[in-house]
Order: structure tokens, then C-alpha cells, then sequence
């Protein structure tokens, strides 16, 4: 009787997270299909006439697709990055097992865990001595910043956690430490690797605040444009709701091909 009781307990809640985190994007997205008469509708519609016109505005009013090509192209920088420049010091991190190492290692944490608005004007004021405002380069660089420390953090643990002996058969075979990290640990920390890229797109996909400060109009991405399009005395709802359905995509499909690492990636090193 306990178990049946733990089992239907375990359900219970599983289907009410499950609700909880699907019911509202399932709403944005049947809301994008109606019109603002049919979204303030009481009782609510579920069963109604679907209208193309609010994705139909969307993308020939000519905003959109460039702030859609904004945000995919500061994530496409930050991804490659943040991983070519997080691997190698977080295997130096690793390897090199001293207080030295700790304090560097701690050191890069805390830049990732300092407020975004203490950071703030300081790089508003680099940026616009470099004449880099408003493109899509201040956005990717600021974000780079955050990125790096904590996909280093997560790769060395990672990294920690992967049995020495690996590394030290393939320098027993004459392998470098440079071909060791290539051909051994690397395929062995795919999963975790796979994990920081997808936290580093959705990181930088999601990130409001730098990119609202340092854009006006040309670098501006999807989150600051769904902001502009909220307007000042009335929302348009509908738009804003295909808007943030158009924004799920990316991510979504992203996610999608690097699924099956996720899970494994985020877990790896919890169970010994």
C-alpha cells in the first residue's frame, strides 16, 4: 500500500510540474492565433477561428527577422567561444591542483556571479569609446564575459571528475597533453560539453538587460524588441504573443539535436 500510495504521489506531482510549465507556453502560442477580441474573451476560447494576421504583420513589418538575425548571431559567436576559450583553462584549472588554481578557479566564479547592474555602465563606457554601440559585437563580447566563467566552472568539474588513469595510458603511449585533452577527455566530457553549449545559446538567447542598454535599433535582439513592441499606453497582445512563440524556435531546435547529452551531461559525476 505505501508503494502505491509513493507511486501515485510521484505522478501526482510529476503531471502537475508537467502542467505547470507547458500550460502557459501552450497558451502564448494558441493566443498567437487570435485576435485581441478572442484573447480577452470571457469564458476563454479553446476551440476557435485561427488567424495568420499578427505572424502576417510580424515578419513583413520588417522588424523581426532583423532582430531574430541579432540574437542568432550573438549566440552562434557565444557558443563557439565560450567553449574554445572555457576548455583549455578549465583543463588547466584542473590539472593544475594548487592553491593557485583554486583562487584563479574561484576568482573566475565570482566574475559570473557579480550583478549585472554593477557591470553595467562600465561597459557601456568601454563600448562607446570603441564605437561599438548598437552592434551586435558589444552585445556578443558583454555576454562572452558571463559565459566563459561559468562554462569553465562546469567544464572543470567535469574534468575533475574524469578518471586520471585515461589521460596518463595515452602519455604512457606518447600521446602530448595537448592530444591527450583532444583524442581522450574530450570525448569522454561530450555529454557536459554538449550541456554548456546548450546553457551558453539559451543564456545568451534569454539576456535582456546588456542587450537593451547597449542597442537602440540596428543590434537590437528579440527579447528588447519584444519590449519596443509592448508599446506605451496599450499592449498588443497578440503580436507579442507570435513574437515569443517565433523566440521559442531556435532554442527548441537546438535542444532537440543535443538532447540525449543534456540530462547525461548536467548529471555526470553526481552518482559515484
Amino acid at each position: 500500500m505505501k508503494i502505491s500510495v509513493k507511486r501515485f504521489l510521484l505522478y501526482f506531482f510529476a503531471i502537475s510540474s508537467c502542467i505547470l510549465i507547458i500550460f502557459p507556453i501552450f497558451w502564448v502560442i494558441l493566443s498567437s492565433f487570435k485576435t485581441m477580441y478572442q484573447i480577452f474573451k470571457i469564458p476563454p476560447e479553446i476551440i476557435f477561428t485561427p488567424t495568420l494576421d499578427n505572424y502576417r504583420r510580424l515578419f513583413f513589418g520588417g522588424q523581426l527577422m532583423q532582430a531574430f538575425f541579432n540574437s542568432l548571431a550573438v549566440s552562434a559567436i557565444n557558443v563557439p567561444l565560450s567553449l574554445l576559450l572555457a576548455i583549455p583553462a578549465a583543463y588547466a584549472l584542473s590539472r593544475l591542483n594548487n592553491a593557485v588554481s583554486r583562487n584563479v578557479g574561484f576568482w573566475i566564479l565570482s566574475v559570473r556571479m557579480a550583478p549585472a547592474f554593477a557591470v553595467i555602465i562600465p561597459f557601456f563606457l568601454i563600448m562607446y569609446y570603441l564605437r561599438l554601440i548598437d552592434t551586435i559585437y558589444a552585445v556578443a563580447i558583454t555576454y562572452l564575459t558571463f559565459n566563459i566563467p561559468f562554462s569553465t566552472w562546469l567544464l572543470k568539474v567535469t574534468f575533475d571528475e574524469l578518471p586520471r588513469e585515461l589521460e596518463e595510458a595515452a602519455l604512457i603511449d606518447g600521446a602530448t597533453k595537448t592530444q591527450a585533452l583532444i583524442r581522450v577527455i574530450l570525448p569522454n566530457a561530450a555529454p557536459m560539453i554538449a550541456a554548456v553549449s546548450i546553457l551558453a545559446f539559451i543564456l545568451s538567447w534569454n539576456e535582456f538587460l546588456f542587450a537593451f542598454i547597449l542597442t537602440s535599433r540596428d543590434a537590437r535582439t528579440v527579447p528588447v524588441l519584444i519590449t519596443a513592441l509592448s508599446g506605451t499606453h496599450k499592449l498588443d497582445w497578440p503580436i507579442m504573443c507570435a513574437i515569443s512563440t517565433v523566440s521559442l524556435i531556435p532554442a527548441f531546435i537546438f535542444i532537440t539535436f543535443v538532447q540525449r547529452y543534456l540530462i547525461k551531461g548536467l548529471t555526470l559525476g553526481a552518482v559515484k
